[in-house]
């Protein structure tokens, strides 16, 4: 009892750090923006803001997978994590339109006051080294599920390892406007470095927003390949035939299917469910498998995903 606690424990522990400090330097970041008069450090402290927040939603999403199914929630809490990742999509594109927002603002209608250079150079190395520290925490991490199995990375931890080094990302930008602005004095540098950042965000966060919104509909996760499952099942020797394939999500990191299976005659029934459900889990990344058998001949046609 005590191994699955641990490892809930070590999964919730980036999360906890990446909150602790971030949360620290938004507070210093926008104190600092106000004094040195920077878009652009305004607009990382922001960004800076919104991870926060979605780390906050994603180390909610690590705990609840560690929480016991009940008789109304038969699948557990794991959905959360999908619930999260959403959430934390919602903020980075938030985030990039308000990047977008008050740099533009700042473009057509300039503030009266002196950007100071340095001082936004000194913060935003600070921020790349809080934020490219806590996003290696990320890096190789996974959640296991109820069976102590390691799935790849959780998608929450994806989506946390990029937040964490597009912030990194954002600071090297507000490095070099504040060292421009410092050089030549121009201070239409700092919002429009700022909309450069903003479109590099979006675009690098766009395959994990993809992959969000799939799941969130109840796509085929992307770990899982929809046509080799349908052409292993076809073509396995003891199926005859196959209809009502449906393949899900659970969570982030698993994969539920369901299938009607037609057997050949003087099959043994037991021991094909048993090799079927076994190559399904470890081949095919689909941890939950529910198959029923039908010995009878089906009018229906096959489902084709």
């Amino acid at each position: 009892m005590r191994k699955p606690i641990e490892q809930l424990k070590m999964k919730q522990r980036p999360y906890l750090i990446g909150i602790s400090l971030n949360m620290i330097f938004v507070l210093s970041e926008l104190v600092f923006a106000k004094l040195a008069h920077s878009t652009s450090l305004f607009a990382d402290a922001f960004h800076n803001l919104s991870d926060v927040l979605a780390l906050m939603i994603a180390w909610l999403a690590v705990v609840v997978f560690g929480l016991q199914a009940t008789k109304r929630h038969t699948y557990g809490w794991h959905n959360m994590s999908i619930l999260a990742s959403v959430f934390n999509t919602i903020l980075l594109i938030f985030a990039v339109i308000t990047i977008f927002y008050e740099s533009v603002r700042n473009l057509i209608l300039p503030e009266n006051t002196v950007t100071t250079g340095w001082l936004v150079m000194v913060v935003a190395a600070v921020g790349i080294v809080i934020n490219f520290t806590t996003a290696m925490l990320f890096k190789a991490s996974g959640v296991p599920d109820e069976h102590g199995h390691h799935h790849e990375q959780d998608l929450n931890a994806k989506t946390a390892y990029i937040h964490l080094l597009a912030d990194a990302g954002v600071s090297v930008g507000v490095i070099i406007a504040g060292l421009l602005i410092q050089v030549t004095g121009w201070h239409v540098i700092d919002p429009i470095v700022s909309m450069i950042i903003g479109v590099i965000i979006a675009v690098t966060s766009w395959p994990v927003m993809k992959s969000t919104f799939n799941l969130a509909l109840n796509g085929v996760p992307d770990n899982v390949n929809e046509s080799d499952v349908l052409r292993y099942l076809s073509t396995h020797e003891g199926v005859e035939k196959l209809h009502d394939l449906h393949i899900w999500p659970l969570s982030t990191t698993e994969a539920a299917m369901t299938v009607h299976l037609s057997v050949k005659k003087n099959v043994d029934e037991q021991g094909l469910l048993a090799d079927i459900s076994s190559d399904l889990r470890e081949k095919y990344d689909i941890s939950h498998v529910t198959i029923q058998i039908e010995t009878n001949e089906f009018d229906q046609s096959c489902n084709v995903i």
